[in-house]
Protein backbone atom coordinates (compact mmCIF):
# COMPACT_ATOMS: atom_id res chain seq x y z
CA UNK A 1 0.00 0.00 0.00
CA UNK A 2 1.46 3.25 -0.85
CA UNK A 3 1.55 6.09 1.89
CA UNK A 4 -0.42 9.47 1.93
CA UNK A 5 1.04 12.57 -0.05
CA UNK A 6 0.13 14.34 3.44
CA UNK A 7 -0.70 13.91 7.31
CA UNK A 8 -2.10 16.71 8.65
CA UNK A 9 0.17 19.46 7.52
CA UNK A 10 3.52 16.81 7.40
CA UNK A 11 4.73 16.16 3.75
CA UNK A 12 5.46 12.71 3.68
CA UNK A 13 8.43 11.25 1.69
CA UNK A 14 9.25 8.14 2.90
CA UNK A 15 7.29 4.96 4.06
CA UNK A 16 9.42 3.56 6.52
CA UNK A 17 7.67 -0.17 7.60
CA UNK A 18 5.02 -0.86 10.14
CA UNK A 19 5.29 -1.71 13.33
CA UNK A 20 2.43 -3.13 15.38
CA UNK A 21 -0.67 -0.60 15.72
CA UNK A 22 0.99 1.88 13.14
CA UNK A 23 2.39 2.83 9.81
CA UNK A 24 5.61 4.25 9.92
CA UNK A 25 6.47 7.58 7.77
CA UNK A 26 9.44 9.94 7.27
CA UNK A 27 7.84 13.47 6.66
CA UNK A 28 8.84 16.81 6.57
CA UNK A 29 7.20 19.85 8.60
CA UNK A 30 7.03 22.75 6.03
CA UNK A 31 6.29 25.03 9.03
CA UNK A 32 9.18 24.27 11.28
CA UNK A 33 11.76 23.45 7.99
CA UNK A 34 12.57 20.11 9.55
CA UNK A 35 12.12 16.30 9.20
CA UNK A 36 10.13 14.36 11.65
CA UNK A 37 9.10 10.74 12.26
CA UNK A 38 4.96 10.14 11.54
CA UNK A 39 3.54 6.70 13.38
CA UNK A 40 0.14 6.38 11.50
CA UNK A 41 -2.67 4.10 13.07
CA UNK A 42 -3.18 1.40 10.55
CA UNK A 43 -6.55 0.58 9.09
CA UNK A 44 -5.51 -2.89 7.72
CA UNK A 45 -5.89 -4.47 11.27
CA UNK A 46 -9.42 -6.29 12.00
CA UNK A 47 -10.30 -3.97 14.91
CA UNK A 48 -14.23 -4.05 14.98
CA UNK A 49 -16.02 -0.71 13.97
CA UNK A 50 -16.96 -0.02 17.71
CA UNK A 51 -13.44 -0.55 19.07
CA UNK A 52 -11.68 1.58 16.97
CA UNK A 53 -12.52 5.24 18.81
CA UNK A 54 -12.29 3.92 21.88
CA UNK A 55 -8.66 2.84 21.11
CA UNK A 56 -8.04 6.06 19.43
CA UNK A 57 -8.96 7.83 22.56
CA UNK A 58 -6.70 5.69 24.77
CA UNK A 59 -3.86 6.04 22.22
CA UNK A 60 -4.36 9.92 22.91
CA UNK A 61 -4.18 9.71 26.80
CA UNK A 62 -1.42 8.21 26.39
CA UNK A 63 0.08 10.59 23.95
CA UNK A 64 -0.35 13.47 26.18
CA UNK A 65 0.98 11.20 29.48
CA UNK A 66 4.05 10.73 26.66
CA UNK A 67 4.20 14.48 25.68
CA UNK A 68 4.85 15.46 29.30
CA UNK A 69 7.90 13.84 29.75
CA UNK A 70 11.41 15.28 29.15
CA UNK A 71 14.00 13.24 29.21
CA UNK A 72 17.56 13.24 27.36
CA UNK A 73 17.02 9.35 26.54
CA UNK A 74 13.38 9.56 25.29
CA UNK A 75 12.78 10.02 21.76
CA UNK A 76 10.50 13.62 21.98
CA UNK A 77 6.64 13.23 20.76
CA UNK A 78 6.33 17.08 19.05
CA UNK A 79 2.48 16.66 17.84
CA UNK A 80 -0.55 14.56 17.29
CA UNK A 81 -3.61 14.86 15.28
CA UNK A 82 -5.84 13.35 13.17
CA UNK A 83 -5.59 12.69 8.80
CA UNK A 84 -8.49 13.25 6.47
CA UNK A 85 -9.95 9.66 7.32
CA UNK A 86 -9.84 10.35 11.10
CA UNK A 87 -7.06 8.15 11.38
CA UNK A 88 -4.81 9.02 14.71
CA UNK A 89 -1.43 9.93 13.82
CA UNK A 90 1.93 10.96 16.47
CA UNK A 91 4.96 13.10 15.26
CA UNK A 92 8.18 12.14 16.99
CA UNK A 93 11.71 13.86 16.99
CA UNK A 94 13.77 12.12 13.83
CA UNK A 95 16.29 10.50 15.85
CA UNK A 96 19.64 9.75 13.38
CA UNK A 97 20.92 6.51 14.49
CA UNK A 98 21.55 2.52 14.29
CA UNK A 99 18.51 0.44 16.32
CA UNK A 100 20.11 -1.88 18.84
CA UNK A 101 18.77 -4.82 17.19
CA UNK A 102 20.20 -3.94 13.90
CA UNK A 103 23.83 -3.20 15.43
CA UNK A 104 23.73 -6.68 17.01
CA UNK A 105 23.68 -8.32 14.32
CA UNK A 106 27.63 -7.89 13.55
CA UNK A 107 28.79 -8.45 17.29
CA UNK A 108 27.90 -7.79 20.74
CA UNK A 109 28.74 -4.23 22.50
CA UNK A 110 31.40 -4.10 24.91
CA UNK A 111 31.22 -3.67 27.99
CA UNK A 112 31.46 0.35 28.53
CA UNK A 113 28.87 0.30 25.79
CA UNK A 114 26.03 -1.78 27.66
CA UNK A 115 27.61 0.27 31.25
CA UNK A 116 26.42 3.04 28.95
CA UNK A 117 22.98 2.21 27.58
CA UNK A 118 21.87 0.81 30.95
CA UNK A 119 22.31 4.50 32.80
CA UNK A 120 20.76 6.03 29.89
CA UNK A 121 17.92 3.38 29.95
CA UNK A 122 17.04 2.84 33.61
CA UNK A 123 16.79 6.34 34.00
CA UNK A 124 14.56 7.77 30.99
CA UNK A 125 12.53 4.38 32.02
CA UNK A 126 12.47 5.55 36.01
CA UNK A 127 11.47 9.13 34.85
CA UNK A 128 8.72 7.77 32.53
CA UNK A 129 7.73 5.58 35.74
CA UNK A 130 7.59 8.36 38.16
CA UNK A 131 5.20 10.38 35.66
CA UNK A 132 2.89 7.39 35.97
CA UNK A 133 3.77 6.33 32.32
CA UNK A 134 4.78 2.35 31.25
CA UNK A 135 6.57 1.14 28.28
CA UNK A 136 5.39 -2.01 27.97
CA UNK A 137 7.58 -2.72 25.28
CA UNK A 138 11.20 -2.70 26.02
CA UNK A 139 13.10 -4.83 23.60
CA UNK A 140 16.81 -3.78 21.43
CA UNK A 141 14.32 -2.58 18.19
CA UNK A 142 13.38 0.37 20.78
CA UNK A 143 17.01 1.23 21.61
CA UNK A 144 18.58 3.52 18.92
CA UNK A 145 22.45 4.33 19.48
CA UNK A 146 22.74 8.05 18.66
CA UNK A 147 25.79 9.98 18.22
CA UNK A 148 23.97 12.06 21.40
CA UNK A 149 23.86 8.55 22.99
CA UNK A 150 21.05 6.13 23.66
CA UNK A 151 17.49 7.18 22.61
CA UNK A 152 14.14 5.19 23.89
CA UNK A 153 11.47 4.98 21.22
CA UNK A 154 7.82 4.30 21.91
CA UNK A 155 7.99 4.94 25.30
CA UNK A 156 3.94 4.49 26.95
CA UNK A 157 2.22 3.88 23.03
CA UNK A 158 3.41 0.87 22.14
CA UNK A 159 0.45 -1.17 23.54
CA UNK A 160 -2.54 -0.97 24.35
CA UNK A 161 -3.41 -2.96 27.71
CA UNK A 162 -7.12 -3.69 29.01
CA UNK A 163 -8.47 -2.70 25.35
CA UNK A 164 -11.22 -4.17 24.29
CA UNK A 165 -10.01 -5.68 20.51
CA UNK A 166 -7.98 -8.70 19.77
CA UNK A 167 -4.38 -8.31 20.33
CA UNK A 168 -1.73 -8.72 17.86
CA UNK A 169 -0.36 -12.21 17.28
CA UNK A 170 3.43 -12.13 19.08
CA UNK A 171 6.60 -13.78 17.28
CA UNK A 172 9.48 -15.88 19.23
CA UNK A 173 11.42 -12.31 19.01
CA UNK A 174 8.82 -9.69 20.90
CA UNK A 175 7.85 -12.65 23.58
CA UNK A 176 11.75 -13.44 24.50
CA UNK A 177 11.64 -9.73 26.60
CA UNK A 178 8.04 -9.99 28.11
CA UNK A 179 7.93 -10.62 31.70
CA UNK A 180 6.13 -13.79 32.84
CA UNK A 181 3.64 -11.66 34.44
CA UNK A 182 2.46 -9.94 31.48
CA UNK A 183 2.93 -13.72 30.02
CA UNK A 184 0.99 -15.19 32.36
CA UNK A 185 -1.95 -12.84 33.42
CA UNK A 186 -1.48 -9.29 30.55
CA UNK A 187 0.27 -7.60 33.59
CA UNK A 188 2.20 -4.33 32.79
CA UNK A 189 4.47 -2.43 35.72
CA UNK A 190 7.69 -0.68 35.53
CA UNK A 191 9.00 -3.99 37.14
CA UNK A 192 7.96 -5.56 33.94
CA UNK A 193 9.48 -2.88 32.41
CA UNK A 194 12.64 -3.83 34.18
CA UNK A 195 12.86 -6.80 33.60
CA UNK A 196 12.55 -6.43 29.82
CA UNK A 197 15.36 -3.98 29.96
CA UNK A 198 17.21 -6.75 31.95
CA UNK A 199 17.22 -9.16 28.49
CA UNK A 200 17.29 -6.17 26.42
CA UNK A 201 21.12 -5.49 28.36
CA UNK A 202 21.73 -9.22 28.59
CA UNK A 203 21.33 -9.68 24.64
CA UNK A 204 23.86 -6.71 24.22
CA UNK A 205 26.52 -7.99 26.32
CA UNK A 206 26.28 -11.71 25.53
CA UNK A 207 25.12 -11.47 22.02
CA UNK A 208 21.95 -14.25 22.85
CA UNK A 209 18.93 -13.83 23.84
CA UNK A 210 18.65 -14.76 27.51
CA UNK A 211 15.47 -16.68 26.42
CA UNK A 212 15.81 -17.98 23.43
CA UNK A 213 14.05 -19.88 20.65
CA UNK A 214 11.85 -19.91 16.95
CA UNK A 215 8.55 -21.06 18.76
CA UNK A 216 6.26 -18.42 20.82
CA UNK A 217 5.01 -21.22 23.25
CA UNK A 218 8.54 -22.93 24.00
CA UNK A 219 9.83 -19.48 24.84
CA UNK A 220 6.75 -18.01 26.67
CA UNK A 221 6.74 -21.27 28.67
CA UNK A 222 10.74 -20.27 28.74
CA UNK A 223 10.34 -17.19 30.49
CA UNK A 224 7.07 -17.71 32.68
CA UNK A 225 9.52 -20.62 34.73
CA UNK A 226 12.90 -21.72 32.63
CA UNK A 227 16.05 -20.40 33.79
CA UNK A 228 18.53 -18.39 31.81
CA UNK A 229 22.04 -19.26 31.39
CA UNK A 230 24.71 -16.81 33.38
CA UNK A 231 26.23 -14.21 31.42
CA UNK A 232 29.67 -15.30 32.39
CA UNK A 233 29.14 -18.63 31.36
CA UNK A 234 27.86 -17.56 28.24
CA UNK A 235 30.59 -15.31 27.45
CA UNK A 236 34.24 -16.66 29.26
CA UNK A 237 35.20 -13.34 28.92
CA UNK A 238 33.07 -11.39 30.97
CA UNK A 239 34.13 -13.75 33.89
CA UNK A 240 35.97 -10.89 35.72
CA UNK A 241 33.58 -9.03 36.33
CA UNK A 242 32.49 -10.38 40.08
CA UNK A 243 28.73 -9.58 40.32
CA UNK A 244 27.33 -9.82 36.83
CA UNK A 245 25.76 -12.68 37.40
CA UNK A 246 24.02 -12.00 40.85
CA UNK A 247 22.64 -8.48 39.18
CA UNK A 248 21.27 -10.31 36.35
CA UNK A 249 19.90 -13.20 38.35
CA UNK A 250 17.98 -10.42 40.17
CA UNK A 251 16.97 -8.16 37.60
CA UNK A 252 15.58 -11.36 35.40
CA UNK A 253 13.78 -12.81 38.78
CA UNK A 254 10.03 -14.38 37.76
CA UNK A 255 8.47 -12.87 41.08
CA UNK A 256 8.76 -8.68 40.25
CA UNK A 257 8.92 -8.42 43.89
CA UNK A 258 12.30 -9.81 43.81
CA UNK A 259 13.81 -7.63 41.22
CA UNK A 260 15.70 -4.21 41.84
CA UNK A 261 13.79 -1.93 43.30
CA UNK A 262 13.60 0.49 40.10
CA UNK A 263 15.23 0.23 36.61
CA UNK A 264 17.12 3.07 37.45
CA UNK A 265 18.64 1.01 40.57
CA UNK A 266 19.57 -1.88 38.35
CA UNK A 267 20.89 0.34 35.37
CA UNK A 268 23.38 1.79 37.74
CA UNK A 269 24.31 -1.29 39.53
CA UNK A 270 25.13 -3.06 36.29
CA UNK A 271 27.11 0.01 34.99
CA UNK A 272 29.18 0.33 38.15
CA UNK A 273 30.14 -3.33 37.70
CA UNK A 274 30.89 -3.27 33.85
CA UNK A 275 33.16 0.09 34.55
CA UNK A 276 34.53 -1.80 37.55
CA UNK A 277 33.46 0.48 40.35
CA UNK A 278 31.38 -2.20 42.11
CA UNK A 279 33.43 -3.25 44.05
CA UNK A 280 31.54 -3.45 47.41
CA UNK A 281 28.07 -3.56 45.83
CA UNK A 282 26.99 -7.06 47.17
CA UNK A 283 29.54 -7.14 49.71
CA UNK A 284 28.34 -7.19 53.57
CA UNK A 285 29.72 -5.34 56.23
CA UNK A 286 32.01 -6.52 58.23
CA UNK A 287 30.75 -8.55 61.32
CA UNK A 288 33.99 -7.34 63.73
CA UNK A 289 32.76 -3.42 62.29
CA UNK A 290 29.16 -4.22 64.63
CA UNK A 291 29.02 -3.55 68.49
CA UNK A 292 26.50 -5.82 69.39
CA UNK A 293 23.41 -4.73 70.93
CA UNK A 294 24.08 -6.50 74.47
CA UNK A 295 27.82 -5.52 74.79
CA UNK A 296 26.39 -1.64 74.08
CA UNK A 297 24.33 -2.06 76.98
CA UNK A 298 26.69 -3.48 78.92
CA UNK A 299 28.77 -1.00 78.50
CA UNK A 300 26.58 2.10 79.48
CA UNK A 301 25.81 0.53 82.09
CA UNK A 302 28.79 0.63 83.41
CA UNK A 303 29.63 3.84 82.13
CA UNK A 304 26.85 5.40 83.95
CA UNK A 305 27.30 3.69 87.59
CA UNK A 306 31.32 5.13 86.71
CA UNK A 307 30.07 8.53 86.70
CA UNK A 308 27.65 8.25 89.58
CA UNK A 309 30.73 6.94 91.75
CA UNK A 310 33.45 9.46 90.47
CA UNK A 311 30.90 12.21 91.45
CA UNK A 312 30.44 10.88 94.91
CA UNK A 313 34.31 10.50 95.07
CA UNK A 314 34.49 14.51 94.03
CA UNK A 315 32.25 15.40 96.62
CA UNK A 316 33.53 13.45 99.35
CA UNK A 317 37.28 14.41 98.09
CA UNK A 318 36.44 17.79 99.56
CA UNK A 319 36.25 16.41 103.04
CA UNK A 320 39.61 13.97 103.02
CA UNK A 321 43.13 15.06 104.15
CA UNK A 322 45.42 15.72 102.40
CA UNK A 323 47.50 11.91 103.63
CA UNK A 324 44.63 10.06 103.04
CA UNK A 325 45.57 6.71 100.97
CA UNK A 326 42.87 6.93 98.47
CA UNK A 327 43.62 8.32 95.03
CA UNK A 328 40.09 9.74 93.34
CA UNK A 329 42.40 9.46 89.58
CA UNK A 330 43.30 5.55 90.37
CA UNK A 331 39.30 5.08 90.97
CA UNK A 332 38.73 7.02 87.89
CA UNK A 333 41.41 5.08 85.53
CA UNK A 334 39.88 1.88 86.81
CA UNK A 335 36.61 2.71 86.05
CA UNK A 336 37.63 4.26 82.66
CA UNK A 337 39.87 0.53 81.69
CA UNK A 338 36.66 -1.46 82.24
CA UNK A 339 34.75 0.63 80.01
CA UNK A 340 37.66 1.16 77.30
CA UNK A 341 38.47 -1.77 74.61
CA UNK A 342 42.27 -3.34 75.27
CA UNK A 343 44.77 -2.23 72.55
CA UNK A 344 47.23 -4.49 71.62
CA UNK A 345 51.12 -2.38 71.14
CA UNK A 346 52.00 -2.55 68.21
CA UNK A 347 55.52 -4.10 67.54
CA UNK A 348 58.89 -3.16 65.58
CA UNK A 349 61.46 -5.21 64.79
CA UNK A 350 63.83 -3.19 67.04
CA UNK A 351 61.42 -3.90 69.96
CA UNK A 352 62.59 -6.81 72.17
CA UNK A 353 60.86 -8.47 75.46
CA UNK A 354 62.68 -6.85 78.65
CA UNK A 355 62.07 -8.03 81.98
CA UNK A 356 60.04 -4.85 83.88
CA UNK A 357 62.49 -3.29 86.19
CA UNK A 358 61.96 -3.67 89.92
CA UNK A 359 60.13 -1.52 91.97
CA UNK A 360 60.75 1.38 93.43
CA UNK A 361 60.07 2.50 96.73
CA UNK A 362 59.06 6.06 97.16
CA UNK A 363 60.95 8.84 99.28
CA UNK A 364 60.22 7.78 103.37
CA UNK A 365 60.11 3.85 102.83
CA UNK A 366 56.30 3.70 102.36
CA UNK A 367 54.56 1.48 99.33
CA UNK A 368 52.16 3.18 97.28
CA UNK A 369 50.50 1.96 93.90
CA UNK A 370 47.25 3.10 91.57
CA UNK A 371 44.53 0.80 91.78
CA UNK A 372 45.29 -1.81 89.09
CA UNK A 373 43.39 -1.54 85.96
CA UNK A 374 41.62 -4.14 84.86
CA UNK A 375 40.93 -4.85 80.57
CA UNK A 376 38.16 -7.25 79.23
CA UNK A 377 39.21 -9.68 76.49
CA UNK A 378 36.37 -8.90 73.84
Amino acid sequence: MDPPARVGRYEVELLVGDSGLWRILLARDPVLGRQVVVKLLRDDLAIPAEIRPKLAERLRQEARALAALSHPAIVALHDMGDDADGRLYLVFELVRGTPLSERLTRAPLAPIEVAQIARALGGALAHAHAAGVVHRDVSPDQILLAKTGPKLADVGIARAPDSAWPALPQGAATLAYTPPETIQGGAFSPAGDQFAMAATLYEALTGLRAFAGDDPAAVATLVAGGKHAPPTHVVPGLRGFTHLDAIFERALAKEPRARFTSTEAFGDSLAAELEGTNMLAFTPPAPSSIVPRATRRWQNAVAALAVLIIGALVVLGRFQRPDDNLSLRAVASSFSAAITPPRAPTRTPAMRAEPPPPPTAPAGGASSTDAAAFTERR
